[in-house]
């Protein structure tokens, strides 16, 4: 019931909100290319990697894991978001500078999670740090923060 109240302000957000005003002042001064392209390259990546997850599991090859289950759920969810929000971003249409930031900002948190995430899984549970795996995420994490942070300087200069 959250998710759906959740859902249903961010729309009516969306819908009070003048995005013609917004996107005239924010056009050139936000990188509309490159924060589009992370946008819908990550989501297409993610998309693509939460469908390869529900085939295998609609085969009957495996059970998902119950701590899997949410976040292909959440995938399904989020990553069309990005990719729409990306498209529009990229062709610098007015809702695209609306949800930019907003999208942005949501993907470097999902980085930002996952990162403590590897950061506390040895401290609590006697596993090894997971040094390939950070190095990973820490990288696909810039991918996010780099226009996140372009874009909120944008933003700030307008």
């Amino acid at each position: 019931m959250l998710a759906i109240l959740s859902v249903y302000a961010i729309f009516r957000l969306f819908a009070s909100l003048d995005a013609a005003a917004i996107s005239e002042k924010l056009v050139g001064t936000v990188p509309e290319r490159l924060a589009g392209g992370v946008l819908i390259g990550l989501g297409a990546l993610f998309l693509v990697q939460a469908l390869a997850q529900v085939i295998v599991i609609l085969s009957g090859q495996t059970a998902p894991a119950s701590a899997t289950l949410p976040t292909l759920v959440a995938d399904l969810i989020t990553t069309p978001a990005w990719i729409v929000g990306g498209i529009l971003l990229w062709r610098k249409q007015p809702h695209g500078y609306l949800s930019g930031v907003g999208l942005l900002f949501q993907a470097s948190m999902l980085f930002v999670g996952l990162l403590i995430f590897f950061i506390l899984q040895p401290i609590l549970y006697a596993v090894p740090f997971p040094t390939s795996d950070f190095m990973v995420i820490f990288v696909m994490s810039l991918v996010c923060f780099i226009p996140f942070g372009l874009f909120v300087r944008g933003i700030a200069k307008s």
